[in-house]
């Protein structure tokens, strides 16, 4: 019999073990203390807050974006080889800059014909300006017949209409010779460039892409009942969540039509630029939506536990530890939107006596 059971024996003290193991860690020796409140004989005594409500200005929190007013793409107006481009993305230019030179010597050479057909008129018109004063004299004298001098001013006048002709050709020549040196209109800042030197160039081919960094301003989605209480010239708070920057935008316009599919009007609202703003950035617009009592407590009251918010209530002259559900911050204040009463008395954390557990 005690054959049979030997070899039994180690598996089983080996299971046991690991149970008494499993249920001392899981505190099943320990002796049991019942959910409690803070572990003090002494009544605190410190200071604390009355909790009251108050009649809060309640904000919706809209997405927007960060855009620019004035949005330019540079686009050559004749078909030539881009000689070479002086700015890359991100460079500020100012106007008048040189931004991109483009080979055009078939132009300049259209200019140089140009010149040398007015050079050429120009001798022929003064000899046949001299031959016509010559023949109205001799007419005058009834030297030479009517029909002579009818062919010297027909012919005086005709050149003078080539002269206009060639004077307009070589303007053509010299403002599409000038379209070869593309400048900057603004002061500006290049977001991309789209060629590289060597690129055939041609006429509306977008080059580069520059904004008005002065010129920025937050274009908004927001829900028609929401949108229709809104004016132009009021300001609403605006937060850049990569900025962590907070600052007022101005709406400027609203777009009178709303769009059918999200029930929303586009707002615009205008905002200064101190040098980190940049298109495209994500941002929040608060907008008032409507007025409610509600808890404000100071922020100082609460301590945050890994995510989740914490305060001490005192209860029968005993600080407790509370969960609360906050929401919006409003200056060194926060508003409580579960978790706390009116009427009820908070204890600052750091005013909690280093002898109170919390259990």
């Amino acid at each position: 019999m005690y054959n049979k059971i030997k070899p039994y024996a180690l598996p089983l003290l080996t299971v046991a073990g690991l149970l008494l193991s499993i249920f001392w860690m899981a505190g099943a020796f320990d002796t049991k203390i019942e959910p409690g409140k803070i572990t003090n004989n002494t009544p605190y005594k410190g200071e604390t807050l009355t909790l009251k409500t108050s009649l809060v200005q309640l904000n919706e929190d809209v997405p927007a974006t960060v855009r620019s007013k004035q949005t330019t793409h540079v686009a050559a107006r004749i078909l030539a080889p881009i000689k070479s481009i002086h700015v890359k993305a991100g460079d500020m230019v100012k106007k008048g800059d040189l931004l991109i030179v483009l080979d055009n010597r078939n132009n300049h050479s259209n200019v140089a014909q140009a010149k040398e057909n007015i050079n050429a008129i120009r001798a022929q018109l003064t000899q046949a300006k001299s031959h016509y004063a010559r023949t109205k004299i001799l007419y005058k004298k009834e030297s030479v017949t009517k029909a002579q001098l009818e062919q010297a001013s027909a012919t005086y006048n005709s050149l003078r209409a080539q002269l206009a002709r060639a004077r307009q050709q070589l303007e053509s020549s010299q403002t599409t010779s000038s379209y070869s040196k593309i400048r900057a209109q603004f002061t500006a800042r290049v977001i991309d460039r789209f060629a590289e030197p060597g690129d055939l160039a041609s006429p509306g081919m977008k080059l580069l892409t520059l904004y008005d960094p002065q010129s920025l301003r937050i274009d908004a989605n927001v829900r028609e009942s929401l949108a229709l209480t809104l004016k132009i010239g009021q300001q609403l708070e605006t937060h850049i969540p990569a900025l962590n920057k907070t600052l007022m935008a101005t709406i400027e316009e609203i777009v009178p039509a709303a769009d059918p599919g999200a029930r929303s009007f586009l707002i615009k609202a205008k905002i200064e630029n101190k040098g980190q703003l940049l298109p495209g950035l994500f941002a929040r617009i608060l907008i008032p939506s409507s007025k409610q009592n509600q808890l404000l407590i100071p922020t100082a009251y609460i301590k945050q536990i890994g995510q989740l918010d914490v305060v001490w209530v005192l209860e029968k002259n005993t600080p407790v530890r509370r969960f609360i559900r906050t929401g919006q911050q409003r200056g060194n204040n926060t508003m409580v939107i579960s978790g706390l009463t009116e009427g009820e008395q908070l204890i600052l954390p750091n005013q909690l006596k280093t002898n109170m557990t919390v259990n």
